[in-house]
Parts: structure tokens; C-alpha cells; sequence
């Protein structure tokens, strides 16, 4: 199954190529693309299987898959490229360009760090606020979860979230705003500038894209789940918090993510799609969208210690997690993106099939491996 790959590698790569077709060859990988580049030039530029579950439209250079959380750094640079410009305020409070947000101790560099205390929302259509001493818990009988609809409304997930109370007060705290970072990072923008996420990020001249026209829709790759319990499996075996926080489950549903809602509208905390060329190139054109000082700042780490979401270390930047000399984000279903200091590369993994990260992450070991000699 080897010709099923196409592509290209630079000399001295072939086994990242390798590596790649072993993906297909043994079953693990139906539809993907990897791009990388090391100093500077692109060296690896792959792609291969299927863009559809019927297995009729082949993986093209240009085909779009949505990459879930990693491409979370790409929303933050939206918000970072309108603080670049003045138009934003990185330590000003959320409130002042989201009027309606209640939380006036919760600033910009709290929600692009992952400590404004809002990583889970109650849906605001059908949950009173609380009695006094009553259950703060969005996940609580009295605050349901928002459902499919509203959360794939901007306006009615925003007014989710802030009519959520805080699970901490802002800046004492982290925890990954796996769903809402997106949002609250929109409504800062839309009340600062009057764009929306998608708009900014256009800009930015890559494949890389919230909010898809007809066009690009056309090239979009249909999600498959790896095993029919995939959803049910990403929301058990966690902490309470990442069950309200990734709920529900009909989210991660095939229909939901391949439906016109998740592909047309803004929910930039997941809802970006791109390609590994696209992902992979944002990373190298950082240096291109920030002016150094900002961009120093913003790599540097924000929140260090436990991740209440996660549970376990990290290290948060504004918009990346930081893993020693590495940054990037990797998003739930397996496609990963990142730069890594210390070696010189910049890495994308783009699939299609909502699985685990052991393929991502064999890339990015084979790389390595090439790259240390």
C-alpha cells in the first residue's frame, strides 16, 4: 500500500516517508498529511489514503481536515496580532471589550493562558443562576450542560459562558478552556475590533481557516471515528471537570463534525480546519506576524504547575502548551502541530481519523531521531 503516499521528502528524511507508509501499511492511518520543516526549508511534504469514508476521493495536497484543539494557537494569534497593533490591551480586563462578560478581575492574559476560570459552560438557556451557598458546578442537575445547537451559535455559546460561574478566581489558577478558549477570545476581539477570529486569521495568507466558504468546504475531508466508542472513551476515565468541559458527547458525533454548523461557523477553541502544510507554516512564519518582544512574551511561560482540566503539569504560554525547547498543541483525535527551539523544526500532523496521538507522535519521534543523528 505503499503508493498511497505521495509526496515528497528532502534527502536524508526517507525515513520519515517510511514511517508514514507503515501508518497505512498496518491499518492505523486512512487519511493524513505531514509537513515539516527544518532551518527554514520544508523537507517533509506528504500525504496519502482517503479524504472520504467511502474511499473514493483521494487525499490531495490541498485537502482540509479540522484539527480540533491544535489549532487553538492559531485563534490565539488572532487576538495577539490586534495586541501588536494597539487595538487590544494584553492586560486589560476581558470586560472592556466584552461588555458583557461579569468576571471584571479576569484579563486578556488570563484567557489566552487558560486562567480566566471559565473552562466549562452551563447553558444559559434553560439554568437560573444559583440560590447563595447553592452548587456552582455547570455540570450540575441545576446547571446543564449547553446543548449542540447552542454551542455551535457563537452568540448563544458566549452568552453560555458568561452567564457561567468561575470555577476560580482568575489568575490563581489554570486549567485548558478546552471548548470556551475560542469564544472568550472571539468576543474580546469582536468588542475591540469588530472581527471575528476567522476574519483575522484569513490575514494571515495560510491554509488555515475558521469558518469555511463553499470552496474550501469542497475540499474538506470527512472525519471517521478510529473505534465506534471513540466519543464515549474521549470523556471517560478523566476528572469531573474534563467531563463538563468536553461534553456532550454528541459533539464529537461524525454528523456534528462533518455538518455544515462545525464547518462554516467560528467555535475557534476546535473548529479549525487546515492542512499539515498550512499548520506546519504558521509556525514558521511566527517571526513574520509578531514583532519580537510580543513574541518573545507570548512563547514564554504564563502558568506553570497542575492543570486542573488535564490533570498532570504544564505549562501554558499565551496560545501554546511548552514542553522544555518544544510548543505546539496537539488536537483530541490525533493531529498535532508544533516548533521545537532546541532541534529547528516545525512539525504538522493533519488526519482525518479520530484516534490517538501514537501516529502523530511517531513523527515527530522519526524526526527527532534524524535530527540528533
Amino acid at each position: 500500500m505503499t503508493d498511497i503516499v505521495r509526496g515528497s521528502v528532502a534527502p536524508g528524511f526517507e525515513a520519515v516517508r517510511s514511517a508514514f507508509e507503515d501508518l497505512f501499511s498496518s491499518g492505523a492511518e486512512t487519511g493524513a498529511s505531514v509537513a515539516a520543516h527544518v532551518g527554514g526549508a520544508l523537507v517533509v511534504d506528504l500525504w496519502g489514503g482517503w479524504a472520504d469514508t467511502a474511499r473514493t476521493r483521494p487525499w490531495e495536497p490541498g485537502t482540509l481536515s479540522t484539527v480540533f484543539s491544535a489549532g487553538k494557537p492559531v485563534a490565539a494569534m488572532a487576538v495577539l496580532r490586534r495586541i501588536a497593533d494597539g487595538r487590544i490591551d494584553l492586560d486589560a480586563p476581558i470586560a472592556t471589550y466584552w461588555k458583557a462578560f461579569p468576571h471584571p478581575s479576569a484579563t486578556v492574559r488570563h484567557a489566552l493562558s487558560h486562567q480566566a476560570g471559565l473552562p466549562a459552560a452551563r447553558s444559559a438557556a434553560t439554568a437560573p443562576l444559583p440560590p447563595a451557598g447553592g452548587d456552582p458546578h455547570p455540570g450540575s442537575a441545576a446547571f446543564p450542560l449547553p446543548n449542540i445547537s447552542e454551542i455551535l451559535d457563537s452568540s448563544r455559546f458566549a452568552a453560555a459562558i458568561a452567564a457561567t460561574p468561575l470555577e476560580w478566581e482568575p489568575g490563581t489558577a489554570f486549567g485548558e478552556h478546552a471548548l470556551t478558549y475560542g469564544t472568550i477570545l472571539g468576543e474580546i476581539l469582536l468588542g475591540a475590533t469588530g472581527e471575528t477570529v476567522g476574519e483575522v486569521v484569513r490575514t494571515f495568507g495560510l491554509d488555515v481557516h475558521f469558518g469555511l466558504s463553499t470552496a474550501d468546504g469542497a475540499r474538506c475531508a470527512e472525519v471517521e471515528h478510529a473505534t465506534p466508542d471513540w466519543p464515549e472513551r474521549q470523556l471517560s476515565g478523566h476528572g469531573e471537570l474534563w467531563s463538563r468541559a468536553l461534553g456532550p458527547v454528541e459533539l464529537l458525533a461524525t454528523d456534528v463534525v462533518n455538518g455544515p454548523l462545525w464547518r462554516t461557523g467560528e467555535l475557534p477553541a476546535v473548529n479549525c480546519h487546515a492542512t499539515a502544510r498550512g499548520l506546519a507554516a504558521f509556525y514558521e512564519a511566527l517571526p513574520r506576524l509578531l514583532p519580537a518582544p510580543l513574541l518573545t512574551e507570548a512563547l514564554g511561560p504564563q502558568a506553570v504547575g497542575v492543570d486542573r482540566l488535564l490533570e498532570e503539569d504544564a505549562t501554558w504560554t499565551l496560545g501554546w502548551r511548552r514542553d522544555g525547547s518544544w510548543f505546539g498543541m496537539g488536537g483530541i483525535g490525533g493531529s498535532s502541530a508544533g516548533h521545537d527551539e532546541s532541534l529547528g523544526y516545525s512539525l504538522a500532523y493533519v488526519t482525518r481519523r479520530l484516534g490517538d496521538h501514537g501516529r502523530g507522535d511517531t513523527m515527530y519521534d522519526t524526526l527527532e531521531a534524524i535530527l540528533r543523528g
